[in-house]
């Protein structure tokens, strides 16, 4: 308990050093003016980006920080996340991590690297289920090919165990109605460590009013080193309470296929999100309660949780 707390006060002590450093190197940076001629896939890119801007879907995405829009964008970005929980049954727990995806122009306008890819939380799997420990990746991502529906996209990365692991991802939108947005994506993966796997998702996105959204979210993981899949879904309802301030409620369910199938989670909770002092800092504050059963033949026990988290985003055109 001791040690917890000193891990505790070490991360709140090196969390503002970090934002200063940050926001000393963002203003050291030379302002330079946007490129000419960025190819056709970048255009492409960024043509959706504006055309939507007014769409409070993609708000939603880029004001909560999913990682699937940071993935493709096609801009730089580096998010530094303190993490401060509280778990009624596991107590407190801190967190310091470096999220990121820089352009390699100089290699080629395809290519990026990605660092803390990690596949068991891509898309909205932070905010709708139970966080997880997981490994840190870094891996180079090329784009193969981009349109205004969809994306094609091969990754070779390194896991944090130093095994590597490649992949190719499928990703289609549409908008089924005027005011309701499908996405579906498909992932293969191959790790030296686990063997193959896959990755399905798909999501609706249902737009109340330009300052309300439902956001549906559903993702079925499959293992050759695992039996049956593992599933989970969720469902928010977010509102936008100003540019600057963000509010989502949302419930959340998961579980397991094989051995035998059972719910090994679910459980409900509100996101308080807010930008403060810079443009690039924002405050996050996230209550929940969660029913738990971790394996089938324990029983279900009920934990109250709060999350507290302090995000410095940056993002700049590298080209």
């Amino acid at each position: 308990m001791v040690g917890t707390k000193v891990h505790v006060l070490k991360c709140l002590a090196l969390g503002p050093v970090l934002i200063m450093l940050c926001q000393a190197a963002v203003a050291e940076e030379p302002q330079q003016s946007p490129p000419e001629n960025n190819g056709v896939w970048l255009d492409s890119s960024h043509d959706y980006v504006v055309h939507h801007a007014d769409n409070i879907a993609s708000w939603m995405d880029n004001f909560f920080g999913v990682s699937r829009v940071e993935e493709e964008a096609p801009y730089s970005t580096l998010r530094l996340r303190m993490e401060q929980e509280w778990d009624e049954l596991d107590g407190w727990d801190s967190g310091l991590s470096l999220r990121g995806k820089v352009h390699l122009p100089k290699l080629n306008k395809r290519f990026a690297l990605l660092f803390s890819d990690d596949d068991e939380r891509t898309g909205t799997d932070s905010l709708l289920i139970d966080r997880q420990d997981s490994p840190d990746d870094i891996a180079l991502q090329y784009t193969a090919r981009e349109r205004k529906r969809y994306r094609v996209d091969f990754k070779v990365g390194l896991r944090s165990s130093l095994h590597p692991k490649v992949s190719g991802r499928y990703r289609y939108e549409y908008p089924l109605r005027p005011d309701l947005i499908g996405r579906f994506s498909e992932e293969i993966l191959y790790r030296t460590d686990d063997g193959f796997a896959s990755r399905t998702r798909f999501e609706l996105d249902k737009i109340i009013s330009e300052n309300k959204v439902i956001q549906w979210y559903n993702r079925v993981n499959w293992d050759e080193d695992e039996p049956g899949v593992s599933w989970r879904t969720g469902i928010s309802f977010n509102r936008r309470l100003s540019e600057k301030r963000a509010l989502s409620y949302f419930l959340a369910a998961g579980g397991e296929t094989k051995p035998s199938h059972y719910t090994s989670s679910y459980g409900v909770g509100i996101r308080y999100r807010q930008n403060i002092y810079r443009h690039w800092l924002f405050a996050e504050v996230q209550p929940a309660y969660h029913w738990r059963r971790p394996e089938f033949e324990d029983s279900r026990s009920g934990s109250a949780s709060i999350l507290l988290r302090l995000d410095a985003v940056f993002t700049r055109d590298w080209d």
